[in-house]
């Protein structure tokens, strides 16, 4: 079995269905989507052009990224020389 489709197996949960892949996946574009609405909706309130966009962009790709940073390192580490063995 491959590496990515063995970490797909790990990260999708006991039985192999990809929903909280598709949950986290979700989560990350409905995060960022707030935040650049938000931002959206500062830069008119205060009348700057695209700063808070910016900054509400930055603030998803950031967290989005850390999380998904966190849940690999959760995973349990496995032996390369294991993997690559036929």
């Amino acid at each position: 079995m491959s590496t990515l489709k063995k970490m797909v197996v790990l990260l999708s949960g006991d039985d192999g269905s990809a929903a909280s892949l598709i949950s986290w996946g979700w989560q990350f574009a409905l995060t960022l989507g707030v935040l650049v609405w938000g931002g959206h909706w500062l830069d008119q309130h205060y009348g700057t052009r695209v700063l808070f966009v910016l900054i509400g962009i930055m603030m998803g790709l950031f967290g989005g990224f850390y999380r998904l940073y966190r849940i690999i390192s959760s995973l349990p580490q496995t032996n390369k020389k294991k993997d690559s063995q036929p």
